[in-house]
């Protein structure tokens, strides 16, 4: 076993502890710590739990029975071995000091062969048992893991595996299985390499790869990060640690393609689209009215077209744009502008009334998005094509609020809770349109507290109609007052 036993010893006779650091130096197994009191003894060994501590019974303010009984009351201690020195020779004191807790009782002056005996005996077996405790709680922790985990040896066999990592590479029962092998039935490792080079330890400890199994007619492509963890004192064994990344790279790569496709498949053919149409519109002699009716629709739904793929990739773009780098340049845009724009892109445009709306802000993207997503839901729903919209911007306890309201329907309270969270939505109960997904306000809402802010929703005060909260906080809001 490797390392040194650390013993405590607490005696307030200077003499005694001098003898028994040099007998105990001997055999160079030991680090030794003295305390003169029992006071101060217990707030080392709470401090520090020693292998063993060597207690005197006599001395002042806190007797060696009470510091035994204090550190067997104590979950740190309770476990730690207890060898009592006294000069007394009755029985009775021996009996009080096992009471107390005591493991051993050794009598003032004491053999040295007989302490060197028992300590190293004793040292000995309570390091045997913290260590069998520890491994009986790793074991535990590694069998009740939800993610698979394998112990393999220095020449990259099988030690443990616990049943999710069992499942996953198909180990049987036992150990000894070639553990690269059983990876290479169904998956492949990114750098193509790393299994080779874990096998020739020419990838250290602390080290990740990727396991990936390609997609088959049966199962869907599956990604894992694979950590390599060595452990301490267990003969060159490797903890490996498997952490399912399936739903993370699906993600992004279903972003990829779509941003992809938005941009290269369907926004260049459009590109071309309206200039075409506007060329007819002007060729057009106003001779045939039917004509010259279905080529301004055409014209009209190509712009919506338009209007509606490039409302997507600004979605996109809020929901997916990569933070700001520490000391980047932060762009700033006024708050005017932005509720513009996205009034604007629903149609609103003329329809929105702004007060103390100055200032600039950060994200602008995200913001138009969410103010884009609560005006489109306010032209629904509510008056807005007819009365307007109302913003006002107003800056409460170190944040900043928008405040959006328009006359309309009023809503119970029920209802009102529901807004913003996924799936909820008004068009089936208001406007009789085909069900949408309704992910517009909680995705709106997810954006905001993604960065610090949020979206709420209560009744107006003074008039029926809906009032939506855009929180902002203070660092994404320039005031120009």
């Amino acid at each position: 076993m490797s390392g040194r036993g650390r013993i405590l010893l607490i005696d307030d006779d200077e003499a005694v502890r001098l003898r028994l650091r040099d007998l105990l130096e001997r055999d160079k197994q030991y680090d030794i710590r003295e305390m003169v009191d029992g006071r101060a003894g217990l707030a080392e060994a709470l401090a520090s739990p020693p292998d063993l501590v060597l207690l005197d019974i006599m001395m002042p303010g806190m007797t060696g029975f009470e510091v035994c009984s204090a550190l067997r009351a104590d979950v740190r201690t309770r476990e730690v071995p207890v060898i009592v020195l006294s000069s007394a020779d009755d029985a009775d004191a021996m009996v009080a000091a096992l009471d107390a807790g005591a493991d051993d009782f050794l009598r003032k002056p004491f053999s040295a062969p007989e302490i060197r005996a028992k300590v190293r005996t004793i040292t000995r077996l309570n390091r045997f048992r913290s260590l069998a405790v520890e491994r009986d709680r790793f074991r535990w922790l590694l069998d009740h893991s939800q993610e698979p985990l394998i112990i393999a040896d220095d020449r990259g066999q099988l030690v443990y595996a616990n049943n999710p990592a069992r499942e996953l590479f198909e180990f049987g029962a036992g150990e000894g299985a070639d553990i690269a092998q059983a990876f290479g039935r169904h998956f492949q490792a990114e750098p193509a390499g790393a299994l080779a080079a874990w096998r020739e330890k020419r990838l250290p400890a602390g080290s990740s790869f990727t396991l990936y199994q390609p997609e088959t007619a049966q199962v869907a492509a599956r990604w894992f990060e694979v950590e390599l963890h060595a452990l301490d004192g267990a003969g060159g064994q490797t903890l490996m640690k498997f952490t399912n990344r399936t739903g993370t790279i699906r993600r992004e790569l279903e972003a990829f393609t779509f941003q992809h496709l938005i941009t290269h498949k369907m926004r260049t053919p459009l590109n071309g689209l309206t200039p075409v149409l506007e060329y007819l519109d002007a060729m057009e002699d106003g001779a045939d009215p039917e004509k010259a009716d279905m080529l301004r629709m055409a014209r009209q739904s190509a712009d919506r077209l338009e209007g509606a793929l490039l409302a997507v990739l600004r979605y996109h773009e809020a929901v997916f744009a990569a933070r700001t780098a520490s000391g980047a340049v932060v762009n700033w845009r006024p708050l005017l502008e932005v509720v513009s724009s996205a009034a604007q892109n629903v149609g609103l445009q003329g329809r929105v009334t702004t007060t103390a709306l100055a200032g600039s802000v950060a994200k602008s993207e995200m913001l138009e998005v969410v103010l884009g997503e609560l005006l489109d839901n306010y032209a629904k729903f509510s008056d807005a094509l007819k009365v307007g919209v109302q913003i006002t911007c107003s800056a409460v306890a170190g944040r900043w609020e928008l405040q959006l309201f328009a006359p309309g329907p009023g809503l119970p309270p029920d209802v009102i809770a529901r807004l913003g969270q996924p799936y909820g939505q008004l068009e089936r109960n208001f406007s009789g349109e085909v069900p949408g997904m309704g992910l517009g306000l909680a995705t709106a809402r997810t954006l905001l507290r993604a960065r610090g802010g949020d979206l709420q929703f209560s009744s107006g005060l003074t008039a029926t109609g809906l009032v939506s909260t855009v929180v902002l906080p203070a660092h994404l809001v320039q005031s120009s007052v």
